[in-house]
């Protein structure tokens, strides 16, 4: 019978204290609904927020000239 493991690896893995650190502080409920997005979606809302971003940027510039 073949190994049902994909790397063949031994199931009780030893979990990194980092990683499961990081994994804590992930919020799944906003990678689900991202992930019922198209790939078009997804695209156009990261453009949203590099423009988001841009305006944030160049306010700072602004914001610092005036002081």
């Amino acid at each position: 019978m073949a190994d049902p493991s994909p790397s063949g690896a031994d199931a009780t893995v030893e979990r990194d204290p980092v990683i499961e650190a990081y994994k804590r502080g992930l919020d799944l409920s906003l990678l689900r609904e991202n992930l019922k997005k198209t790939p078009t979606e997804r695209v156009k809302a990261l453009m949203e927020l590099q423009r988001l971003a841009e305006e944030a940027r160049r306010a700072g510039r602004v914001a610092r000239r005036s002081d």
